[in-house]
């Protein structure tokens, strides 16, 4: 360990010594500090931040001397389709009795179902807590309430300490971000035609989009692939009620008059551990949602080495990470380091290893980095349903996808799994065992232990489904899919430069970039001994 940590090129075949060397720390940053710059937004898919992007790899692949994939361009354009709410249309009135009527245009979340629609809802409103009925605590928001075909108001969370942080039942999944979910599968059954939550004033929130960020851009809207809007025909979602996150400024205006506020009837449950429910009088609510739907275009990076084999040169190894992140929340940023500006700089790294090779390999490399991803994989999907290289050619992916960092001390559950500063988790479901016994043959090489623990169809995080090797999975292509884990993070604004570790990252990407030359000067393609056809299920 002491040998490896002095010098960790040395365990490399030297014939790839200079090249691997190319692959370093200092460049990762340089990439990374630009990518995930609080400048660019969040790169956000169809924002300008993700076109600076876009424009910059651009200029780095050009800079390596990459060719253009796509004729003379460097860039894949695809259209989407994005439907999103008219905020000048949407709006909630308050109809008071005998009083004018109050409109408010504040920001809305659309739960349930996902995303903007077009609607129109209106009814009597009854407060109804937090919304909850924990039986061993014996307390139940419901109990003597008339709530069928009623909205409900509901807050977020549960019962709280003073201070606001400790929750007074014993239940974590009440206080995390998704509390929500958890609550659905009492609040289905009181057969209310509506459920509004919004944030505690506890929470010191006013919004959904203030406690939730990295939640909150995706029931902003909703993005489709070849101009086809998803409809949810699911029939279960379509018996519950509508679920929507609102202002707090619209739930004092619904109580104004009642005698309560939401801050005193907050403190009144926290404080007796005793539910204080009642229907609002004399008061109507009206919500109008109206959509407006437009069209997106939105562009893969592509850029390749040819290779030097007169015949292999047709087939291709591709090196695979998306560039796009989730945008901004408010005022806050999430600049995506980790997801996936990592991977991004990883391919600009890999790019300059493999052009300093006096030879080329054997067969061309193609380095694609892809857009949509945050959206439903749409960039990797359209690339393989329109490829720039056949894909009877295409050898094998590499997908990297949050490479940066090493296991915090709050990533300690099942749903944070991390890897330590000399590991990473490489994702498969042995599709060719060739591929995977090359792997294995680099990191015996390597000081980096590979973790293949989240690998498979059926493992409960399905990281195996949810970055853009699947698409290529999908059409029989083997693949690696290569991340350091899910950190705490993840899709949140600490997801930052300073948190990176870049003497990983630098161990990851100069590993993947072993396997992927092996793979490229194989005399004979990788079997594909275990595709995805054969699996028995059609996606």
């Amino acid at each position: 360990m002491i040998l490896t940590a002095m010098a960790p090129v040395s365990v490399y075949p030297q014939k790839n010594n200079n090249s691997i060397n190319q692959i370093t720390s200092s460049d990762l940053e340089s990439y990374i500090s630009f990518l995930a710059s609080p400048l660019l937004k969040g790169r956000k898919n169809g924002e300008e931040g993700l076109e600076i992007a876009a424009r910059y790899i651009v200029s780095q692949a050009k800079l390596l001397g990459l060719k253009p994939a796509n004729g003379n361009s460097y860039f894949q354009p695809y259209s989407v389709m994005k439907k999103s709410m008219d905020q000048n249309k949407t709006r909630v009135q308050i109809i008071s009795s005998g009083k004018d009527t109050l409109a408010l245009y504040e920001p809305m979340f659309q739960i349930v179902p996902t995303g903007p629609s077009d609607f129109i809802l209106d009814g009597e409103v009854v407060f109804a807590g937090y919304g909850i009925k924990p039986d061993k605590y014996k307390y139940n928001d419901f109990d003597n309430l008339k709530t069928e075909g009623k909205i409900l108001l509901v807050m977020d969370r549960a019962p709280m300490a003073e201070d606001g942080k400790k929750c007074l039942f014993e239940e974590p999944n009440w206080t995390s971000a998704m509390s929500f979910q958890m609550k659905l599968a009492t609040l289905i059954y009181t057969k209310a035609k509506a459920i509004l939550f919004v944030p505690d004033p506890k929470s010191g929130f006013q919004s959904f989009e203030e406690s939730n960020p990295g939640i909150a851009g995706y029931f902003k809207s909703t993005v489709s692939l070849n101009r086809e809007i998803p409809e949810i025909v699911n029939p279960f979602m379509s018996a519950m009620p509508k679920v929507i996150f609102i202002h707090r400024s619209v739930a004092d205006a619904l109580l104004k008059g009642s005698g309560h506020s939401l801050e005193e009837l907050q403190n009144s449950i926290d404080a007796t551990l005793q539910p204080h429910s009642f229907s609002i009088t004399d008061k109507q609510l009206k919500i109008t949602e109206v959509s407006l739907t437009e069209e997106k275009v939105l562009n893969n990076v592509a850029g390749y080495i040819e290779g030097s084999d007169p015949a292999l040169k047709n087939e291709v190894v591709v090196f695979s990470g998306h560039y796009d992140h989730i945008g901004a929340s408010e005022s806050k940023v999430n600049t995506g380091a980790d997801d996936d500006a990592s991977g991004c700089a990883a391919l600009l790294s890999m790019a300059e290893a493999f052009q300093s090779l006096e030879k080329k390999p054997l067969r061309s490399i193609l380095f694609l980095w892809v857009s949509g991803e945050e959206i439903g994989l749409y960039g990797s999907k359209s690339y393989v349903d329109n490829p720039l290289f056949p894909l009877e050619n295409t050898v094998a992916d590499l997908n990297m996808d949050m490479i940066g960092r090493v296991k915090g001390v709050a990533d300690s559950t099942d749903e944070n799994p991390m890897t330590d500063p000399n590991s990473v988790f490489v994702i498969t479901d042995n599709q060719s065992k060739e591929l995977v016994a090359i792997a294995n043959d680099i990191a015996k090489k390597s000081p980096l232990d590979f973790d293949y623990s989240l690998s498979g169809r059926n493992h409960p995080l399905q990281l195996f489904a949810r970055s853009d090797h699947y698409n290529f999975v999908k059409k029989d292509i083997p693949v690696l899919f290569f991340t350091t884990g899910l950190h705490t993070d993840y899709h949140t604004p600490g997801d930052v430069v300073e948190k990176i570790d870049f003497k990983k990252m630098e161990l990851v990407t100069r590993t993947m970039y072993e396997i992927g030359l092996t793979v490229a000067n194989r005399k004979t393609r990788l079997i594909v001994d275990n595709p995805f056809s054969s699996w028995g299920k059609s996606e």
